[in-house]
C-alpha cells in the first residue's frame, strides 16, 4: 500500500506542479492536514497528509487558478488533494490486486498543524517540493 501511495503522490506532483517531489531531510513547522481512510478488505488504513502553505499556494494556483485562499476554501483544497492521491493509490491497488475490495471515506480538514505532529505516525514519508515541504503517513 505504502508504494501506491508513493507512487501517487509522485504522480500527482508531476501532473499538477510539473516536478516530481524530493525526500526532505527537514520539515517545516507549520502545515495545514487532512486525513483520509483507504478501506482494504475491511481493514481501514488512516493516510494523513500535511502541506506546508507555500505548496498549497501552489496546488491552488495550477489546479483551481485561485490565489490566497481563505480556510475554507483550503479545506476543500486539503480534500480534494487527498482524494486524487489516495484516490489514485486505490485505484493502483486495485490494478495489481484485482480480488481485493477497497473503499476510500471522506477526508477531513485537520486545519493549522504544528510539528511535532499530534498523531503518533507510521510510515511517513517527508518530501520536499518549490521549496516548501509536506509530509503524507499513515
Amino acid at each position: 500500500m505504502k508504494e501506491a501511495v508513493i507512487q501517487a503522490t509522485e504522480n500527482f506532483c508531476s501532473t499538477i506542479l510539473c516536478e516530481v517531489p524530493q525526500k526532505a531531510s527537514e520539515l517545516g513547522s507549520y502545515f495545514y492536514g487532512s486525513a483520509i481512510a483507504l478501506i482494504e478488505n475491511e481493514m481501514e488504513h488512516t493516510w494523513y497528509l500535511f502541506f506546508e502553505k507555500k505548496v498549497l499556494d501552489e496546488i491552488a494556483l495550477n489546479l483551481l487558478f485561485e490565489e490566497n485562499l481563505c480556510e475554507e476554501d483550503l479545506d476543500d483544497l486539503l480534500k480534494e488533494i487527498a482524494n486524487q492521491i489516495i484516490g489514485s493509490a486505490k485505484v493502483i491497488l486495485e490494478e495489481k490486486y484485482p480480488h481485493n475490495d477497497y473503499h476510500l471515506s471522506v477526508p477531513e480538514f485537520m486545519g493549522n498543524v504544528a510539528t511535532p505532529f499530534p498523531i503518533a505516525l507510521q510510515e511517513t514519508q517527508h518530501y520536499q517540493i518549490k521549496n516548501s515541504t509536506f509530509v503524507i503517513a499513515k
